[in-house]
């Protein structure tokens, strides 16, 4: 993906592209995660040490996940400019992407492998924990928002990537 992708737009854009979306991505998921605690029985039982080590560990896992719905969301977009050219096609990628993959894990990790268990106050669709579901739902919404508005060389709304013929298509 990000082979194609600095083809595509130019290495340095595409890269920088990537590397704040990882960014608000983790940023916003640590702090669901941190939200979410009180939902698993993690939070009751476990050492504080414990606990933050669960934390750390679930946001590295849900920077790759959205490392890899980014790329879900460029290839059904069909551009890595997706989040300025069809933010409404990428998110539906994302949230797509996002919550099968949470559905598979969840039920993997609790019901199969017993990594971790939910509270009983976790309110659970068809036994899968509605927090986690609405993480993939909410917070890759935050993100494309953040990437949209506080990007420093987001494209102008119709910019073509560099050597298209507008060189000046990153402010």
């Amino acid at each position: 993906m990000i082979a194609a992708a600095a083809r595509e737009w130019g290495r340095g854009p595409a890269l920088r592209v990537l590397g704040a979306w990882l960014l608000a991505s983790l940023v916003l998921h640590l702090a669901w995660e941190i939200v979410q605690l009180p939902f698993y029985a993690l939070w009751r039982e476990a050492e504080p040490a414990v606990v933050a080590w669960a934390v750390v560990h679930c946001t590295a896992g849900d920077g790759l996940i959205a490392l890899g719905t980014y790329a879900v969301a460029r290839a059904f977009a069909r551009g890595v400019d997706w989040p300025w050219r069809s933010p409404g096609r990428g998110l539906a990628a994302l949230w797509l992407s996002g919550l099968a993959w949470t559905v598979f894990s969840e039920w993997r990790h609790v019901y199969r492998l017993g990594s971790w268990a939910y509270a009983e106050t976790m309110p659970t669709v068809a036994g899968i924990g509605l927090a986690p579901l609405a993480q993939w739902v909410i917070v890759p919404g935050l993100a494309l928002w953040c990437l949209r508005e506080w990007y420093p060389g987001r494209p102008h709304p119709g910019a073509r990537p560099p050597g298209s013929g507008d060189e000046d298509s990153m402010r």
